[in-house]
């Protein structure tokens, strides 16, 4: 089975996703975004690679991404250190950090991203 590796930003000329194979240029002029996905200059605090996982919508879920289901809302990112994607709740007085794959994801929903709907995350 192959695992698909792709991955999401948002565009330096319009704020659009965009999504696709990402290519980082070290010797790109100073004009242009070092960063791109397909070709466009992304802004790189905002790549997100997929996880390879799905929402109960068919949604495919990508680091950065707010997922909520079970009652909880989580933030998934990845852990160099764990090598894997994490699913991190941030709910006063429960700051769970669990790997992604143990949950039913195909049972969640992607209700935002940390991008464009920061507010979803609750912190104390």
């Amino acid at each position: 089975m192959n695992r698909e590796i792709k991955f999401r930003g948002k565009s330096v000329l319009n704020d659009e996703w965009i999504y696709g194979d990402l290519v980082h240029r070290t010797n790109s002029p100073k004009t242009i975004s070092p960063v791109q996905i397909n070709g466009i200059g992304i802004k790189e605090d905002t790549v997100g690679q997929f996880t390879g996982l799905f929402d109960k919508n068919g949604k495919e879920i990508f680091e950065g991404d707010i997922i909520k289901g079970f009652d909880i809302t989580v933030e998934v990112w990845y852990s160099e250190d764990n090598a894997c994607f994490i699913a991190e709740m941030k709910e006063p007085q429960n700051d769970m950090v669990d790997i992604l794959g143990g949950y039913d994801t195909a049972r969640m929903e992607i209700i935002g991203n940390i991008y464009d709907h920061p507010e979803l995350i609750k912190e104390e």
